[in-house]
């Protein structure tokens, strides 16, 4: 099960596939073979092919040859399983945890985990970042109604991100796998990238209500790994926060419904508009959990530019 913003709704041109190095071009999609995946992933074969023999992570396309390809989104699913593995979960017990619906009983496995892991060192460190990161955006979830604005006071932070994408019309989502290949390339020198991948509406398209382009941004800790020209740091300060439970759809409508609330309630925002799952599957197996979060800066009362 895949996110909002890794699930990539287009529309398939057949079943038509072409084969390039790393992968295959099929039905409009990137397919990676297992060895570049597990490049990308610092995983080796040999664990790939084990996990698909136990079930635990399938290809998502076999060719003919018995080649193993996997979607990038894939690797979402690869790091839960390597959680659980860092923290001694036999691989049993890591199967029904990545397959149970119940976000309810991801967090108590994520509590588990945190609480099994004993060696420390980076890799220990970079687990608890982001689990911790996983809890509390998932009790934003909880606490908060949906379709009600919040206020959130967020630490300063850096991003990476890609080039403007176009909204499909039709399905109102992401039509290519530019935020899959973004989620991958934050591995690039770091084995546990955070799973904040999100969207974000450039402020220049706020004004006039253009929804139909955007960036994708993932959450880094790493900026100097990086090319430079693709990373943005973003500013601490109070973001004005709305929750929505559409199943990845809608998207322009809940940011209309956004901009309207923060006009009702005479709120102004500076800066782009951020769009980002809270729960997605990382939590849960179950898409209709899916739960996002549209956010933005909260004006300064000096005017302060970022």
């Amino acid at each position: 099960m895949r996110s909002p913003f890794l699930l990539c709704y287009y529309k398939a041109a057949g079943n038509s596939r072409v084969n390039q190095p790393g992968g295959l071009i099929k039905s409009g999609r990137k397919y990676l073979t297992i060895r570049k995946f597990s490049e990308l992933t610092h995983t080796t074969v040999d664990t790939l092919k084990h996990y698909d023999e136990i079930g635990l992570l399938t290809p998502a396309y076999t060719g003919e040859n018995k080649y193993r390809y996997y979607l990038p989104e894939q690797s979402l699913i690869l790091t839960r399983i390597l959680f659980g593995k860092h923290a001694g979960i036999p691989l049993k017990e890591i199967r029904s945890f990545i397959h149970s619906g119940h976000h309810t009983d991801a967090i108590q496995k994520y509590n588990e985990i945190i609480n099994d892991l004993r060696a420390p060192g980076k890799e220990t460190d970079a687990i608890v970042s982001t689990i911790d990161n996983l809890r509390y955006y998932y009790s934003l979830s909880e606490k908060h109604p949906p379709k009600t604005l919040f206020s959130l006071y967020l630490p300063e932070w850096f991003i990476l991100f890609s080039e403007k994408s176009k909204i499909d019309a039709a399905h109102e989502s992401s039509s290519s796998d530019i935020a899959n290949n973004l989620f991958l390339e934050g591995f690039n020198g770091q084995k546990w990238p955070h799973y904040l991948l999100g969207a974000l509406l450039p402020e220049e398209n706020i004004k006039i209500r253009n929804f139909s382009e955007t960036k994708y941004f993932l959450k880094i800790d790493t900026p100097q790994l990086h090319d430079k020209a693709k990373i943005r740091f973003v500013p601490n300060g109070e973001w004005l926060c709305m929750l929505f439970y559409s199943k990845g759809k809608g998207l322009s409508e809940n940011l209309g419904f956004y901009l309207d609330t923060l006009e009702e309630e005479k709120q102004s925002v500076s800066g782009d508009i951020f769009i980002m799952d809270v729960v997605n599957s990382l939590i849960t197996s179950n898409p209709d959990d899916y739960c996002t979060m549209i956010y933005a800066l909260k004006e300064r009362q000096n005017h302060e530019q970022f």
